[in-house]
């Protein structure tokens, strides 16, 4: 029969003061930290002594602060259900659709994450019967307890994110700015873009004023290169935004049919375009053979890659594509 704190031998510590508790843990793995076990055994500590009511009161806590998260989930996912039923036939719209995907993406991610944190929390709640030591009992319902409030703060921002998004839906002029703004980031985008290719223009003149150290041609030639990978995500960064330009005429309600407000956005989008043709201009330009020799064929292989993506455009998957092709320190 288990005994009452759910262990026997060495890493028996219930009944004992939390100094002798925390050498007989500490004892039991030279591993842990004392400081760190005498702060988790603070939570199941009563008047100096480790106790089987703290470590009962522990997991009633854990069980609060995780049914705290499982509201703040399920009514995340109430709100989902309200933006789908507030889409209504937009949601065929790629610009809603894409948005929509993502909630429900981020929602059932949180549904999932919850109910496996509720299964963890079941088993450390039988802790009499659990083989576990008291000690790895206790930090395991801090974990839950860390995660759950973690994850109550996630829900929170989901539930902020999809409140914005029904404004957005709502609200053709909340569109507009958005869109506004992602022209202004697209254009603060192809700022540093100009900024890297004038970099690799300035070393090449440099390097024609005076001998070049060993090893100078292969950083630029770097340089060359992860300037143009990032030319070729900004092709995409603007068939993106212009993907949404078109999303948000077909949401635009009859009545500004005429007057959008999407004029000045398409006139910069298209003043964007030719800025990216001419920053790839350039860096054909910048060329040299043995760089082009170098890198010809990845640059290739990662126009073909982006090529695999359509608008609305997963961000996120076109970073890792652009980390995982680049070269060198190009932060």
């Amino acid at each position: 029969m288990a005994q009452q704190d759910g262990t026997t031998g060495s890493e028996r510590i219930v009944g004992l003061s939390k100094s002798e508790a925390v050498d007989r843990v500490v004892a039991a793995d030279d591993a842990r930290d004392p400081d760190t076990v005498r702060a988790v055994l603070d939570h199941v500590t009563e008047d100096g002594t480790v106790t089987a009511d703290g470590v009962d009161s522990a997991v009633t806590d854990t069980s609060m602060i995780l049914s705290t998260a499982e509201t703040r989930v399920e009514l995340a996912s109430i709100d989902l259900d309200d933006a789908r039923e507030a889409a209504g036939d937009d949601a065929a719209v790629g610009a809603v659709r894409s948005r929509l995907d993502v909630f429900e993406s981020q929602v059932a991610n949180a549904t999932e994450q919850v109910e496996s944190l509720g299964e963890e929390l079941q088993e450390l709640s039988d802790w009499r019967d659990d083989p576990r030591s008291v000690y790895d009992i206790v930090l395991g319902l801090r974990e839950v307890a860390s995660e759950s409030q973690a994850l109550t703060a996630h829900a929170d921002d989901i539930q902020l994110d999809i409140e914005k998004f029904e404004r957005w839906l709502s609200n053709h002029d909340v569109r507009v700015r958005g869109l506004d703004g992602d022209v202004a980031a697209l254009e603060q985008s192809l700022d540093g873009l100009a900024d890297r290719v004038e970099a690799v223009a300035d070393a090449e003149e440099s390097e024609d004023d005076a001998d070049a150290a060993e090893g100078a041609d292969d950083e630029r030639a770097a340089e060359w290169y992860n300037a143009a990978l990032r030319a070729r995500v900004s092709d995409l960064l603007v068939e993106d935004v212009r993907a949404e330009l078109a999303d948000l005429r077909e949401l635009a309600p009859e009545s500004v049919a005429e007057n959008d407000g999407l004029g000045d956005a398409a006139a910069n989008l298209d003043e964007l375009d030719a800025r990216v043709q001419r920053l790839r201009g350039r860096l054909g330009d910048l060329a040299r053979p043995s760089w082009t020799d170098e890198y010809g064929a990845r640059i290739e292989s990662f126009e073909a890659t982006l090529a695999a993506f359509e608008p609305p455009v997963s961000w996120g998957a076109v970073q890792a594509e652009l980390e995982d092709a680049r070269v060198g320190d190009d932060g």
